[in-house]
């Protein structure tokens, strides 16, 4: 006799709970005759097929006890004749195993079987099933532990309260295929089906789940079991569960009513009400702007403490989880951009609940139909649920800008990219995926026009939300429709051959023009980081649009779509003696222009002559892209800082943003070339230094988030410029208490590298690393880390701030890695080893994922032969997918070749320009 996951009654369910508990049993694990049939792929037979769960857990995790006990019952239809059920099990203790048929007889079970390298469950049936022979259930007692180290599946993370016991908490994290780490399943994410889950644990605990809570009743030994509602048909991924004694704050919508909520450990229970607000605001607006209303009357938000959520956030299906540097808001401390980075990172995953959720891949080929939609969305319906954050300008000098970065190595993949492995699975969790998505889709939605887009995503959610597993081609056809229904494509052309031509090519185009008289030339290529022939011939349905003074109807829309194996296209813009047009004005487009020499001198002279009639997306995209093109070629630095000289009137934060990341990417790559660097830092310092003045030193009350940046940005940037900085710096040395805010973190940073004695530094570094475990608050930990990193004391960095790189979210670990290899001065050698030390004593919470993202950032600073075979060898030990290997082995050469092409030239005409 087992728990059911629908007791009858209160007695029932006592007496089943205690004879579990009481008389465990178990069955033999292994068949005789081995398996029955060979497994040519990572992928499921198609033979049975899932169509309800009921999911029992029974933890003691209040207690400090890791091993927990289940049981799930699967019904499951025959697809085709097999006398054998395969789905996915993987650390899992199996100690009964049952199956009964629609009338409740028990069906012969010969045995089952684990293949461990696909993580099968193979259970070998006495009899052969057949299709139409109705529905079976699946009954299976587990049990299994939340001890593990890799912040996946069902895992524990603990905090400390303020009597400093320490408390433990399980949670999930089951993207991408870890929902078989916890439980038997069918882990595959185009399978949708229900779930009905019930959850033991302590008193004074309580669990949360996908659904909303049925009831709760009282169990001897101090526990009670929580029963929740049965979910949304859905993937396994998807599924999610909370164990734990945070505390939480809500607020209740109504027309229709739904109950938002976020929690934390209590500690934080200040810092959650900005969250709720945000995620009111936004899910109203998402669900206004798509047509279609939230699934259930409830969702939650569960702040986890960074150092243990290497995911950085999870859009589990009515339960989302979070690192809580993300999503924790003090207004007391922290301005404008916390709450960019608060209603960024809920918009992301809100929008998953519609995108991915409600909708979910086929497979994992069209992981972009998730990740690109709500990266795409964070910005843009976050701009209409808040619109005081400026989100939309963000775009450009954040996804569209990663974007850019990462699809000119020549082993990128495209958007649409088929694999099986788990490690294979992983490695598409990347830019690719999120930013470059998101960019494409964006310039969909201006090419065709932003109400036809949005009209067309309306059809894509009605038209397959029935069946909830979804495919590119889905996608094309919704816009199509769209398209054509109001007339926005030519006749000839079709969504299927033009998106296609983005979602099934890797790389990025870049478009070049030349001039006689009114008529334009354009050709295309695809742009490479370094010099390289395409050898596909890649080429795209581009749409160009344009801008002069006398003309914007072109301005986001395309005048004209290039078509791909075309040599070269022209095009007739009537214009008036002098006047100026701009390609792509907006950056909408995702494709670099470069202008022949005559066309970008005039660009040039009409920046320096008045900057603003050129639009700051289109300046920071002239900027990047034709610096970048120097890089390349490892020439015309000359036009390049040409071009920037304007800088010093520039005061918009797009272009800065993007001139910063150029800024820090020249002095990683530049880090062993020491006059290169001085002069390259004097040179920014020169350009930077009006920002800086025209900001000050001090944040102000109420000012935005962009200028808060870009007063961080200027202080980077150009403190060495301004005595008043370097005065500011300097005294902050003696200060005692935690920065409160990155701009002092900046100055302190800045103060101890250039001011501080060997001596003072040291003392820092001490006391720094004694503060650090004290510290409970999130952003305290944060501020004092990055503190840490900047002190030069590298025995003492190495062995704080290594394990944590993995945890980091993306910008944290840039910074973090900024200040440590370049401002401090740590072996970028060291780093590598000691991550590889720490690996193998195991002192490091391991998420493959995360540790691949971060090597490759790590491979950004490496530019020496001993250096990048040590960093492959070590990459390859941890066993770093094959993809992620190829893109750190480009990164390494590309970095290798750009400095013996480029350091001569480049400090030739930085010579030129500094003035001393």
């Amino acid at each position: 006799m087992k728990p059911q996951p629908k007791a009858p009654s209160g007695g029932v369910l006592l007496l089943a709970v205690l004879l579990v508990l009481a008389a465990p049993t178990s069955i033999e694990s292994r068949s005789a005759s081995g398996l029955e049939r060979a497994f040519d792929s990572f992928r499921l037979p198609n033979s049975t097929v899932p169509t309800h769960y009921s999911l029992y857990l029974d933890t003691d995790i209040h207690a400090g006890i890791f091993d927990y006990t289940g049981n799930v019952q699967i019904r499951i239809n025959i697809l085709e004749a097999t006398s054998q059920i395969v789905l996915h099990s993987k650390r899992n203790v199996i100690t009964q195993l049952h199956l009964r048929n629609s009338a409740g007889l028990e069906v012969p079970v010969k045995g089952f079987e684990f293949d461990e390298e696909k993580e099968f469950l193979v259970i070998n049936i006495g009899t052969v099933l057949q299709p139409g022979s109705g529905s079976y259930t699946l009954d299976i007692d587990f049990t299994n532990s939340i001890d593990r180290s890799d912040q996946s599946g069902f895992y524990v993370s603990s905090y400390q309260d303020d009597q400093g016991v320490t408390r433990y908490l399980g949670l999930t994290q089951f993207e991408s295929v870890d929902a078989r780490t916890s439980f038997p399943c069918y882990d595959e994410p185009g399978i949708k089906t229900t779930y009905d889950i019930q959850i033991v644990c302590g008193i004074d605990y309580h669990a949360r789940s996908n659904a909303p809570m049925l009831g709760i009743q009282l169990l001897p030994d101090g526990k009670k079991l929580s029963t929740f509602a049965t979910t949304p048909r859905m993937q396994t991924y998807l599924v999610a569960w909370l164990v734990s004694d945070f505390v939480y704050e809500r607020e209740v919508l109504k027309d229709p009513q739904l109950a938002v909520t976020s929690w934390a450990e209590p500690s934080a229970a200040n810092r959650l009400s900005y969250s709720v607000d945000a995620s009111t605001r936004f899910i109203r607006a998402m669900e206004e702007y798509f047509g279609e209303k939230y699934t259930m009357n409830k969702i939650d938000n569960v702040a986890i403490k960074s150092s243990d959520y290497a995911a950085g956030a999870m859009e589990n299906w009515g339960l989302v989880t979070y690192a809580d540097n993300t999503i924790l808001f003090d207004p007391a401390s922290q301005g404008e951009n916390q709450q960019v980075q608060v209603v960024t990172i809920v918009g992301h995953e809100y929008t998953h609940q519609f995108f991915g959720n409600l909708l979910a891949p086929k497979w994992w080929s069209y992981l972009w139909l998730n990740e690109g939609f709500a990266r795409l969305y964070q910005y843009y319906v976050g701009s209409i649920s808040h619109p005081e954050l400026n989100l939309r300008e963000r775009f450009v000098s954040g996804p569209q800008q990663n974007a850019f970065t990462s699809d000119g190595s020549p082993t990128i993949r495209p958007m649409t990219y088929y694999t099986e492995t788990r490690s294979g699975i992983s490695g598409l969790f990347d830019r690719i995926a999120y930013d470059k998505s998101a960019s494409v889709l964006r310039m969909f939605s201006y090419a065709l026009g932003e109400q036809v887009f949005q009209k067309g995503l309306r059809y894509y959610i009605q038209q397959n939300k029935a069946s909830g597993v979804v495919q590119d081609t889905d996608l094309f056809a919704s816009l199509e429709q769209a398209a054509k229904e109001e007339a926005v494509l030519p006749v000839t052309l079709s969504m299927f051959d033009i998106f296609g031509s983005w979602s099934n090519q890797a790389g990025v185009p870049e478009v070049h023009v030349r001039r006689e008289g009114n008529e334009f030339f354009f050709t295309q290529k695809r742009s490479y980081t370094a010099p390289q022939e395409d050898p596909l011939g890649s080429s795209w349905w581009i749409p160009i649009s344009y801008i002069t003074s006398s003309n914007n109807l072109y301005e986001t829309r395309p005048a004209f779509w290039m078509p791909p194996g075309t040599s070269e296209v022209s095009h007739t813009i009537p214009l008036a003696e002098g006047e100026l047009v701009q390609f792509n004005p907006l950056s909408t487009g995702y494709y670099k222009v470069i202008y022949e020499p005559a066309l970008l001198d005039e660009m040039i002279e009409q920046l320096n002559k008045d900057h603003r009639v050129i639009k700051p997306p289109a300046r920071a995209r002239l900027i990047d892209d034709t610096l970048k093109a120097a890089f390349r070629d490892g020439d015309n630095y000359e036009t390049v800082f040409k071009l920037m000289n304007y800088l010093r009137q520039e005061t918009d934060y797009v272009p800065w943003a993007i001139v910063s990341q150029n800024h820090k990417q020249l002095q990683a790559l530049l880090r062993h070339e020491q006059q290169a660097r001085w002069l390259l830092d004097t040179f920014m310092a020169q350009l930077a230094h009006p920002l800086l003045e025209r900001h000050g030193l001090e944040p102000r009350k109420g000012e935005s988030a962009t200028t808060t940046e870009l007063r961080l940005m200027a202080i980077e940037m150009a403190c060495s410029a301004s005595e008043a900085c370097k005065d500011k710096a300097r005294a902050s040395v003696a200060e005692n208490q935690v920065p409160r805010n990155p701009t002092e973190v900046a100055i302190r940073c800045i103060g101890i590298q250039r001011q501080a004695d060997l001596q003072q530094r040291q003392q820092l570094s001490t006391k720094l690393a004694r503060m650090l475990p004290e510290l409970q608050d999130t952003f305290s930990r944060l501020y004092a880390n990055q503190l840490l990193t900047c002190s030069g004391d590298e025995e003492l960095v190495l062995q704080t701030f290594v394990s944590k790189l993995p945890t980091m979210s993306e910008a944290d670990r840039a910074e973090s890695l900024h200040q440590a290899i370049l401002n401090s001065g740590i072996s970028v050698k060291k780093v590598i080893q000691q991550i590889d030390s720490e690996l193998r004593q195991r002192k490091m919470q391991v998420n493959q994922s995360a540790l691949a993202r971060t090597l490759e950032d790590i491979a950004g600073y490496v530019t020496g032969e001993s250096e990048a075979k040590l960093l492959m060898s070590i990459a390859s030990q941890l066993g770093v997918s094959s993809s992620a290997m190829e893109d750190m082995e480009q990164q390494l050469q590309a970095n290798h070749r750009w400095v013996l092409r480029n350091v001569g030239p480049l400090t030739v005409a930085l010579s030129e320009v500094v003035v001393v």
